[in-house]
C-alpha cells in the first residue's frame, strides 16, 4: 500500500482502518500468496487456552497466521516498536494484540498476557521477539518459558518458511516501504505439549537451557534445516 493512502487511513475512524485493512488483506491471500498447510489435525479444541508460537521471519506473519487460527481469535503479542510505524499500526489493529516492550523485563505485559491465558484466552508469541534478519533462527527469548511456567496452557508450534520472500523486511529499516510478492508460505502446526517440571536435583540453569531448547526445537524441527539457524 502507498504512504500516502497509509497515512491518510491512520486517521480516519477505527472501524473504517480495520474494514479497509482486512480487505485488503482478503485480496492479498486470494490474489498473491498461496498456503500450504500441514498438520491441522494437530490444533486443540478450542475449550482451553493455548499459546501459540512460531519463528518470525516477515510482518506477514501475523495476517498469515490468522488465516490458519483465526478461529481461536488469539492475543497477538506484538513488540511496541510496531505501534510506531503507521503500516503496521493500521495490520495490528486488525487482531486483538498486547503490546509489550522488547528487550526489557515487561512486567505488566507479562501479567496480563498471563491473566489472559488464565482467563482461558489463547494467544499468539514469536519467541525471538523479532524478525530474523538473516532468514534463519536465533535464540528465543526466555520470557516465553516463563508465561507457559506461570499459565500452565498447552504450547502449539508452528513453522513458516517462504513468507520471507512474500513480504522481505526493508534494508532501510521503514516497513512502510516493505511491498509484497507472490509466492507460497509453507506452515507446519506440531503437536500440542506443556512445559515439563523441574526434576529433583536439577539446577535452575540448567532446567531453563533445556526447557528454552525443548520450545524451540519444536519450531525448528519442522522447518528446512537452513532456516534452523541457531537451533541446527
Amino acid at each position: 500500500m502507498k504512504k500516502k493512502l497509509i497515512n491518510m487511513l491512520v486517521k480516519m475512524p477505527e472501524g473504517f482502518q480495520k474494514f479497509v485493512a482486512r480487505k485488503y488483506m482478503d485480496s492479498v491471500f486470494k490474489n498473491k500468496v498461496e498456503l500450504k498447510v500441514n498438520g491441522e489435525e494437530n490444533l486443540p479444541k478450542k475449550n482451553e487456552p493455548i499459546i501459540f508460537i512460531c519463528n518470525h521471519l516477515s510482518n506477514i506473519d501475523g495476517p498469515t497466521l490468522d488465516r490458519v487460527i483465526g478461529q481461536y481469535d488469539p492475543i497477538y503479542v506484538a513488540g511496541q516498536k510496531l505501534s510506531g510505524d503507521n503500516l503496521t499500526k493500521l495490520f495490528i489493529g486488525i487482531y486483538r494484540n498486547e503490546t509489550i516492550k522488547p528487550d526489557t523485563p515487561d512486567k505488566g505485559a507479562m501479567k496480563r498476557i498471563i491473566k489472559s491465558l488464565k482467563d482461558g484466552e489463547s494467544i499468539v508469541i514469536f519467541p525471538e521477539g523479532t524478525r530474523s534478519r538473516s532468514g534463519q533462527m536465533i535464540e528465543g527469548k526466555r520470557g516465553i518459558m516463563l508465561i507457559a511456567r506461570l499459565s500452565k496452557a498447552k504450547i502449539v508450534p508452528i513453522a513458516m518458511h517462504g513468507n520471507e520472500k512474500i513480504l522481505p523486511i526493508s534494508k532501510s529499516g521503514d516497513m512502510s516501504s516493505e511491498s509484497i510478492n507472490e509466492g507460497t508460505i509453507n506452515i507446519n502446526i506440531g503437536k500440542p505439549f506443556y512445559v515439563r517440571e523441574r526434576r529433583k536435583n536439577e539446577t535452575k540453569n540448567d532446567y531453563d537451557i533445556d526447557v528454552m531448547d525443548e520450545i524451540m526445537k519444536s519450531i525448528a524441527n519442522m522447518l528446512p534445516e537452513t532456516y534452523r539457524g541457531f537451533y541446527k
